[in-house]
C-alpha cells in the first residue's frame, strides 16, 4: 500500500480511476475490515480518539499503510488533461489493481488525515452526533466507534490551517463520491427484491448525507481566510478557470446518475425510492450552494464564471447562481422519463 504518508509531509492520497470501481459497496467493505484487521484493530481505534497518544497512534497507522505490500500500477498523467491539473493539485494520485483495495486504502488514509486536520486545527462547523464525517469506515465494516469531538476553530496559523483543510476537505469529498458512485451502481439491479431496494437506496442516503457534511468540511474555516486560498488555484500553479467541473470522480457520478435514468433503471425502482434518491441528491447539492455562498458566491463569480466571462466580455454569473442552475440539471436525471 503506497498511498500513505507522513503527517508532516504532503497529504498525497491513491485513489482507482472512477471507471474501474466496483458495481458495490460490500467488496470496498470486505476489504476495508481485512485492512484494518491486518493493522490492528486496536491501532485504528487509537488513531481516531482524543487522548494524548492518539497522534503518535495516526503516524504508526500511515507508516504501517506505506511499509504493506502493494500491486497497484501507478498512473500519472492519464486524459482528461485538466482532470489531471485537478488531481496534482489536490495531491490525488490514481492507479490500477483491485479498485475495492484501492478505494478501502483511500478510505483509511483519509479518515487519519481528516482526524489529525481536526485534531490540529479544531472547527468552525457545528457538532456531527451522527459522525457522518468520519463515520463511513464504521458504516461499511459495521464496526461504529464513538463520534468524533472536535475543539474550535483555534489553529497557530490560520492561513496555512485553512489550506490545508481545503486540500484535506476535497480529498476526503472525492473519496466519498467514488463510494457515492459505487452505491448508486448498486441501484440498478433489474431483479432487486423489495428488502434489497430499500436497503441500497438507505445507503445511498446515508453516503450522500456523508458526502454533503464532507464537502462542508472542506470549507471549514473561517471566510475571510479564502482570498488566500482562492489565489492558490490560478495561473501559473493551474489553468485559467480552475473549476470542480474537473472533478473526475464528480463527472463519474454524474454519469452514472445519467445511465440509471436512459437505462431504465430509475424507472424500475419503486416510487418512494426514487423520492428518497431524488432528495439525497439535492441534500448533496445544497451543500455545494452552501459552500459557495459561504465563501461570498451570492455576488462573486467562481473562476470559472469570471474566466469565461472576461472571454465572452460578458458579466459573469455569480457563483451560487452557477452552482443552483448546475443542480437543477443534474437533478433532472433523477426524475423518471417523460417528466421535466
Amino acid at each position: 500500500m503506497t498511498n500513505a504518508v507522513g503527517l508532516d509531509g504532503p497529504a498525497m492520497l491513491l485513489m482507482p480511476l472512477p471507471g474501474e470501481l466496483p458495481g458495490s459497496p460490500a467488496p470496498v467493505g470486505a476489504r476495508l475490515t481485512g485492512l484494518i484487521e491486518e493493522l490492528g484493530t486496536s491501532g485504528y481505534t487509537a488513531a481516531m480518539g482524543s487522548d494524548a497518544d492518539a497522534g503518535a497512534a495516526r503516524a504508526e497507522l500511515l507508516a504501517r499503510l506505506a511499509a504493506l505490500p502493494d500491486e497497484t500500477i501507478p498512473l500519472s498523467g492519464e486524459p482528461p488533461v485538466g482532470s489531471c491539473v485537478h488531481d496534482a493539485f489536490f495531491e490525488v494520485r490514481r492507479g490500477l489493481g483491485d479498485s475495492a483495495a484501492l478505494l478501502a486504502g483511500a478510505v483509511l488514509v483519509s479518515d487519519v488525515l481528516v482526524r489529525e486536520d481536526l485534531a490540529a486545527s479544531g472547527s468552525t462547523l457545528e457538532e456531527d452526533p451522527d459522525d457522518l464525517l468520519l463515520g463511513v469506515t464504521g458504516f461499511l465494516t459495521g464496526t461504529l466507534l464513538p463520534a468524533v469531538k472536535a475543539g474550535p476553530w483555534l489553529p497557530d496559523r490560520p492561513v496555512e490551517a485553512a489550506n490545508r483543510r481545503w486540500l484535506v476537505g476535497h480529498q476526503r469529498f472525492f473519496v466519498m463520491l467514488q463510494l457515492l458512485t459505487v452505491a448508486l451502481r448498486r441501484l440498478d439491479r433489474p431483479d432487486a427484491t423489495a428488502p434489497q431496494e430499500e436497503a441500497a437506496v438507505r445507503s445511498f442516503g446515508w453516503l450522500c448525507r456523508s458526502t454533503a457534511v464532507s464537502m462542508r468540511y472542506a470549507a471549514d474555516f473561517p471566510p475571510e481566510l479564502y482570498a488566500e486560498v482562492r489565489e492558490t488555484m490560478t495561473p501559473p500553479a493551474v489553468n485559467a478557470g480552475f473549476s470542480g467541473l474537473q472533478t473526475r470522480d464528480h463527472q463519474e457520478l454524474v454519469n452514472w446518475m445519467r445511465r440509471l435514468k436512459h437505462g431504465g433503471g430509475l424507472d424500475r425502482l419503486d416510487p418512494a425510492s426514487r423520492t428518497a434518491v431524488h432528495a439525497a441528491v439535492q441534500h448533496l447539492y445544497d451543500a455545494h450552494v452552501w459552500v459557495c455562498d459561504r465563501f461570498g458566491g451570492s455576488a462573486e463569480p467562481s473562476l470559472l464564471m469570471a474566466q469565461a466571462a472576461q472571454a465572452a466580455g460578458e458579466r459573469a454569473e455569480s457563483g451560487v447562481a452557477a452552482a443552483e442552475r448546475l443542480a437543477r440539471r443534474r437533478l433532472r436525471y433523477l426524475t423518471p422519463t417523460g417528466t421535466a
